[in-house]
């Protein structure tokens, strides 16, 4: 399965523009170990630490090519 990157610009979701694709595999490796080596936000809400785990885990397998 190929992973690929996409950036977008723009003042909301709704109208933000397509700025650049890459499917580079050195960029989204740089990518995702740069999004993983953030420490985020402790929460007290169980909603928010699931979500967040669930993101993480998510990158996690992207990152190591899991299946």
């Amino acid at each position: 399965m190929t992973t690929f990157l996409a950036l977008y610009h723009g003042d909301t979701v709704n109208n933000s523009e397509l700025l650049a694709v890459t499917a580079d595999r050195r960029i989204v490796e740089d990518f995702l170990a740069r999004l993983l080596g953030q420490p985020s936000e402790p929460s007290e809400d169980p909603a928010v630490v699931s979500i967040e785990e669930g993101r993480r885990k998510a990158l996690e397998v992207v990152r190591n090519g899991d299946k």
